[in-house]
């Protein structure tokens, strides 16, 4: 690949920088220095027994800035707050260092300031927070909310319950099922636009122009699939894929994600553009590793991490094993989950969606066991869920369904290719 070189300095500046920077300070500003590093490797941490009040203030802003980075790709608001608590740290180490000499001097006990510079309990938090949050669909009482949901959820009539990127998500799914039609007023709505634009514009400061350039690939492919682009948006889509790492646009700003990559991919095979090295990151980026694929990929520093959720973990495999991309090697690591799924039924979203995919799965793989207990749950409820569905019944009825639309849409376009 073309940017590995680049990739790689970048990767070797950025580790430089991460043992440079906390030695420059511990070995330069001594104390305060010391309490500053703290702050760098978890922010308000340096400001513990000096200003607790402002180090729980600092942590919270921390978690906040990470949602936003992770959910819209704001990663200068994280590094804003990350400076902010080291710079405040500096400043209030001062007073704190003064305080401690004197009690020292008037023979005062330090072991107290001692256990104030230590901070397992703040990483204990800090990680305890990511854990929960991967949980919480599980959560009883919390669970419920999501299982109730799923049942309050019409299928496609009530799309506009998802969030903008399922809307995305959804369309798109519902045109690769053949109905162009219904996947163009969703891809269409307002709030997709606007979701879009919002995001532009405090991830990235872009202020006017078209809403969905440079990124956001769901909305983008949606728009595609369904026909709803003009061929402008059509050829920025192909040319911002083309300028990518991986091949297709970032889900948001750095951030890329499997099903969305997928969908992406699709139809940029299908408007005349390449998925060749999306077929590539399928086997490395987000190659099969221990029965699970990397949930995102970070395109700065080209680091995949996090382990997607099954369903669409399901979903995307799925769909690229529809389009020829990848092999059989997906269904072992997923079958177990899927029929757990199938167990408990489809009140929850995610477990009716991982259903759903995995029906699509069985048209190419034979598992006759597994087959009448995936076929026994009805798939009625959430939106995206019935959309792969759909597209399961659509490749029961002709397995090369996707296949043989993406290559006769590709003759259109390139007719010399195939003369």
């Amino acid at each position: 690949m073309a940017g590995t070189p680049r990739l790689g300095l970048r990767r070797g500046i950025v580790l430089g920088a991460s043992l440079a920077v906390p030695i420059a300070l511990v070995f330069g500003l001594g104390h305060r220095g010391v309490h500053m590093m703290r702050s760098m490797v978890v922010p308000g941490a340096g400001l513990v027994g000096s200003s607790n009040l402002l180090a729980a203030a600092c942590l919270l802003a921390a978690v906040g800035a990470t949602v936003a980075w992770v959910r819209w790709g704001m990663d200068w608001l994280l590094a804003a707050v990350v400076v902010g608590a080291v710079v405040a740290s500096g400043l209030v180490s001062d007073s704190h260092a003064a305080v401690t000499t004197s009690m020292a001097s008037i023979g005062s006990v330090a072991r107290p300031v001692v256990a104030s510079h230590e901070f397992p309990l703040v990483l204990l938090a800090a990680g305890l927070i990511s854990w929960l949050r991967t949980v919480v669909g599980r959560i009883p009482g919390l669970s419920h909310m999501a299982r109730r949901r799923g049942r309050t959820s019409e299928g496609l009539a009530s799309v506009d319950r998802l969030r903008p990127v399922d809307r995305s998500r959804t369309a798109a799914v519902v045109a690769l099922a053949g109905d162009t039609g219904l996947a163009a007023v969703i891809a269409t709505d307002p709030a997709i636009e606007q979701r879009a634009r919002r995001v532009g514009m405090w991830a990235r400061f872009r202020f006017g122009g078209d809403s969905f350039r440079i990124d956001h690939a769901p909305a983008r492919a949606a728009l595609t699939l369904a026909g709803s682009g003009d061929e402008q948006l059509t050829s920025r889509f192909v040319g911002d894929a083309a300028r990518t790492s991986l091949g297709v646009p970032c889900s948001e700003p750095t951030w890329v994600r499997p099903l969305d990559g997928t969908l992406a991919a699709i139809a940029l095979h299908r408007c005349g553009g390449s998925a060749e090295r999306w077929v590539t990151s399928l086997r490395r980026e987000f190659g099969l590793h221990r029965g699970h694929r990397s949930a995102w990929y970070w395109t700065p520093l080209g680091w995949p991490a996090g382990s997607a959720p099954a369903w669409e973990h399901a979903a995307s495999t799925a769909l690229a094993r529809a389009m020829g991309w990848i092999g059989d090697d997906d269904w072992p690591a997923l079958r177990a989950r899927a029929l757990g799924a199938s167990a408990r039924g489809t009140e929850h979203p995610h477990d009716e969606r991982l259903i759903a995919a995995a029906r699509i799965w069985l048209v190419f793989v034979d598992d006759p066991r597994a087959a009448p207990l995936l076929a026994r749950p009805t798939v009625q409820h959430d939106p995206l869920a019935v959309a792969l569905d759909r597209v399961a019944t659509r490749l029961a009825a002709d397995s090369q369904a996707l296949a043989t639309v993406s290559q006769a849409a590709d003759a259109v376009t390139h007719p010399e290719v195939h003369a």
